[in-house]
This record gives C-alpha cells, structure tokens and sequence, in this order.
C-alpha cells in the first residue's frame, strides 16, 4: 500500500486530537475533583451518586434531626420528671409528719403553707415549655396544658392515646418522644393535683389526720410511683434514640465514602496520569513535525 504525506497527516492528526481530547477530560476533572461533570459522562456513577446523596445521604440526615429533636423534648421532660418526683417525696415526708399528732397548730399551718407552694410548683412543672412549646399538652402544645383557679386544677392538653407526637428514626422505626399530663400527673382514680389540694384541706378545713396518713398518703404513693415509671420509660427511650443515632452517624459516613469512591479523583494519580498524557502529546507533536515536514520540493532544491 502506497502511504502518502496526506495519510501521514491525517494520522498525527488524529492521534493529536485523541490526546487533546484525554488532556481535555483530565484537566477537567482536575479542576473539579470529580471523576465526571455531566451524566452523560457516567450514567451509572450519576444514578449511584444521586441514590447516595436523594436517598441515603439527605434522609440519614433528616432522621438525625429528627432524633436530635426528641432526645432534646424527652431530657427536657426528664428533668420535669425529676422535680416532680423531689416534689411528691416532701410531699411523703409532710404527710407522715402532720398525720403523727403531736404537732401543733401552728406547726400544721406551716405544713399547709409548703404544700400550697409545692401544689404551684408543681402546676409549673405540669406546664414546662419548650421553646415556647408546652411538653406535657400532646398535640395542643401552644397553650398551657394545666389550669389553677385556687382551688382545683384542670388538664387541658390531649389525652395519652391521642396526645403522642411520633418521630421517624428509621425507614422502618418510629418513636414518641413525649409523655402526656395525663400520663404523667393522673390516674385511674384522684390525679396529683387533686391528692394535693386534698391534702391541704386536710390540713386547713378537716383537719383529717387519719386521712394524712392513710388516703393521702396511699395516693402520694401511687402517684410516686407512676413518676418513677414514667422516668424510666423516657430513659429507655432516650437510649434507644441515643444508639440509633450513633448507628445513624456511622452509616453516614460509610455512604459519603461511597459516593467519594464513585465520584471524587484520586489526585495524585489523575496528576501522574495528566502528565503522561501530556509528554506524549508533546511527542506527538515532536514526532509528526518531523515525519510532515520533508517534501517533493525539499528534494528538489
């Protein structure tokens, strides 16, 4: 076969557009730092990535919100709990004391005097809040969910079954993150609030000291231990939040170093590999400069 200057030309030519165009692809993916600007350059790295980042990535860090939020409600309703259970055992303590009779009058008016005050404490701790967000009032969390005229205590929040406020934790997990008034400050019979306006009148009007250490003490009891429950039901849940979450943050960063081995360069090779490709275009270049140059009338001269 008869090889001319013009398939000499064509040749280099089309070997120097391949360079150009390996150093054209490389020189962008250096200056990005990803394997791949466009979908078209890689439709299943793009689908990939896209799943990574919508599905896994997006989602992981909502569910984190997510149990951020409720690990925040149910330690806020941890330390509600708590000053309610201190308030119930001086509560204990003050009956046993009034119900023993050897105390004078004046000794049971300063007994009503602090069961009044903790009576209010504990309408507060009924109506902690949030965020401007009352914890204990289930879905009506705007306004508060305890009411105190002086003489009785009214709940106006929602009652347990349809007062939880669910959170998603997992495609497959949800979680209530809170604990209704109801659940927490009543009962099947007397709530708390009554127990202690019981025992104020005990104290103020009838003067019942069987009463001190028997109905109301049983109540303070019953109510004590419905507290305790209730705090270890929140711990319970703020542990299982607590082991999701971390379980959530380890996945997080599995999926990122995915999508990096998907998407992302390895730098100091895609540098190695730029300068190769750069030599060789040179050479290229070198090499079809001395192969084109001669011609029929370079002989003639």
């Amino acid at each position: 076969m008869r090889v001319t200057h013009r398939m000499l030309a064509q040749t280099v030519n089309r070997n120097l557009r391949h360079n150009l165009r390996s150093m054209q692809k490389q020189s962008a993916q250096l200056s990005s730092g990803r394997m791949f600007t466009r979908p078209s350059q890689d439709p299943v790295g793009t689908y990939k990535v896209m799943r990574i980042s919508g599905t896994g990535l997006m989602r992981n860090e909502q569910y984190q919100r997510n149990i951020g939020e409720g690990i925040t409600w149910l330690t806020i309703t941890d330390d509600a709990l708590a000053e309610a259970v201190e308030a119930v055992q001086r509560l204990r303590e003050l009956a046993l004391g009034a119900a023993n009779g050897t105390l004078a009058d004046e000794d049971l008016k300063a007994i009503s005097s602090e069961v009044k005050q903790i009576l209010e404490s504990l309408v507060g701790i009924g109506n902690t809040e949030l965020t401007g967000l009352y914890i204990f009032g289930g879905h009506q969390t705007q306004v508060p969910p305890f009411q105190y005229n002086g003489s009785t205590v009214s709940y106006q929040g929602d009652p347990v079954n349809n007062g939880q406020r669910i959170v998603e934790i997992t495609p497959q997990q949800t979680l209530p993150v809170n604990l209704t008034g109801d659940e927490v400050f009543g009962g099947t019979g007397t709530d708390l609030f009554q127990t202690v306006i019981d025992m104020y009148e005990a104290l103020t009007v009838t003067h019942d000291q069987g009463m001190l250490g028997g109905d109301i003490l049983q109540q303070l009891d019953a109510h004590l231990e419905r507290l305790l429950q209730c705090r270890a039901e929140v711990g319970a849940r703020v542990d299982r939040l607590t082991s999701t979450e971390q379980r959530l943050k380890n996945e997080h960063i599995y999926l990122r170093e995915l999508r990096s081995k998907i998407e992302d360069i390895d730098m100091a090779e895609l540098i190695t590999e730029f300068t190769m490709q750069q030599n060789a275009y040179y050479a290229a270049l070198a090499t079809g400069a001395s192969m084109i140059y001669p011609s029929l009338v370079d002989f003639l001269r």
